[in-house]
């Protein structure tokens, strides 16, 4: 009988270790593979997200181009025979152009709020300057003639200042209304910026129904726990929003920094009214600062900003002023003096005359005042520029090291401009 022969058949030590090392292998590839399949379906839902987001925005902020506002001829009653008595006032079609742009720039600010004291503070009180219309006067010009009329709109000190009661508190724009009676109590101080915008979308229309609709829910949530919602992008980060981003450095180049402001026609902005050149003095207001140029320039064509954190969740930005000792300043209420602009003629050249006596607020999209105030050398601490603890960028200095990675996965209004 033949003996029972025992097989020898089976895997090694060695081989299931290389078959182990292969399936791990093979599983990582997998893994990353669908982690990269991941974040680009959630960078993809990012961009139509911001995409559906701007449409919205820019509509809005477009529709300011043709929006119907008050301009006011001030009362008066004539006095006959009494020197210096006022006929009645006109308001030249440019100081008409100026009152409007200022109202116009104070409804963006209320009406488009990237944080809350845009629409608490109220409206801003819009003066502007009428010419008197006039009889014995005196002889102005040194003709003989003390009987001057209609021509004294040529002596500007002779002007009289005139207050635009267009709104007060109790007759605020109903958009304004609606922000402050959205806005809860116990609404936190951190994501101000995102949670204005997500009451932007949630009071406009496209299309002929709520903008809000458009984003799926999954996108909108309340990521701090104050009650107020955000828009989130595809990694559940709220996104952000600056109505002007005069201090974003636009490494795309989006921004056309010599287009003019495209809500003044007719270049009533102060700016036009000095001469630029010599420059005026480092405590002036003006002229606007470019951050990414370092020079100064007219006011330009600004468009607002939309931003996503990235895969990364760091904007890489400060959404607040910051001033020259590093302290951010969320709050700009034009309604109080402190944002008042010094009326003298290095800024606002002769159309400083017949305006009355200080405040004089202006609503100033560029921030000069706010420069002018703290640090007209460090430009990246305006608006919508880099927070973080190693530093600030100084106007032409390159976006460098822990800058670039921190902004490198951003995803703006502005770079999917430049991919499309």
């Amino acid at each position: 009988m033949s003996p029972i022969k025992q097989s020898n058949k089976g895997f090694t030590l060695v081989e299931l270790l290389v078959v182990m090392v292969v399936i791990g292998i093979m599983g990582s590839m997998i893994t990353v593979a669908v982690q990269g399949v991941t974040a680009s379906a959630r960078a993809s839902r990012t961009r139509t997200i911001i995409e559906l987001i701007d449409s919205v925005i820019q509509e809005k902020y477009d529709s300011y181009k043709y929006r119907s506002l008050p301009v006011e001829i001030p009362a008066t009653a004539y006095t006959a025979g009494v020197t210096g008595s006022t006929l009645s006032f006109e308001v030249l079609g440019s100081e008409a152009a100026r009152v409007r742009l200022n109202m116009i720039r104070d409804l963006q600010r209320m009406e488009m709020p990237d944080r809350y004291s845009d629409f608490q503070s109220g409206p801003a009180v819009v003066h502007g300057s009428a010419d008197r219309v006039m009889i014995d006067t005196g002889d102005l010009d040194g003709d003989g003639d003390t009987t001057e009329l209609i021509r004294t709109r040529t002596y500007k000190a002779q002007r009289s200042p005139f207050q635009m009661a267009w709104y007060t508190a109790t007759t605020e724009p109903s958009l304004v209304q609606a922000y402050q009676q959205r806005v809860s109590s116990a609404a936190s101080t951190n994501l101000q910026s995102a949670e204005c915008l997500y009451l932007i979308l949630a009071t406009s229309y496209s299309g002929g129904t709520p903008a809000i609709d458009a984003i799926p829910t999954t996108n909108i949530g309340d990521t701090d726990g104050d009650g107020m919602f955000e828009i989130l992008d595809g990694w559940g980060n709220p996104i952000g929003f600056i109505r002007w981003p005069v201090g974003y450095d636009d490494p795309n180049g989006v921004l056309d920094l010599t287009s003019p402001d495209e809500f003044d026609l007719f270049r009533s902005d102060f700016f036009y009214t000095v001469d630029p050149t010599p420059a005026p003095s480092s405590t002036a207001v003006l002229p606007a600062v470019a951050v990414n140029s370092g020079s100064t320039l007219p006011p330009w064509a600004m468009r607002p900003l939309v931003i996503s954190a990235g895969e990364d969740g760091q904007y890489g930005i400060a959404f607040d002023p910051i001033n020259a000792s590093g302290t951010s300043l969320p709050a700009f209420d034009y309604s109080a003096a402190t944002w008042a602009w010094p009326k003298n003629v290095a800024n606002m050249g002769a159309e400083h005359e017949g305006r009355g006596a200080p405040p004089y607020r202006w609503v100033d999209p560029y921030l000069r005042r706010f420069i002018s105030a703290n640090d007209v050398g460090v430009l990246s601490r305006t608006s919508a520029t880099y927070a973080g603890d190693t530093g600030r960028r100084l106007p032409g200095e390159e976006l460098t090291g822990q800058f670039n990675e921190v902004l490198a996965d951003n995803i703006t209004n502005f770079s999917l401009q430049v991919t499309q």
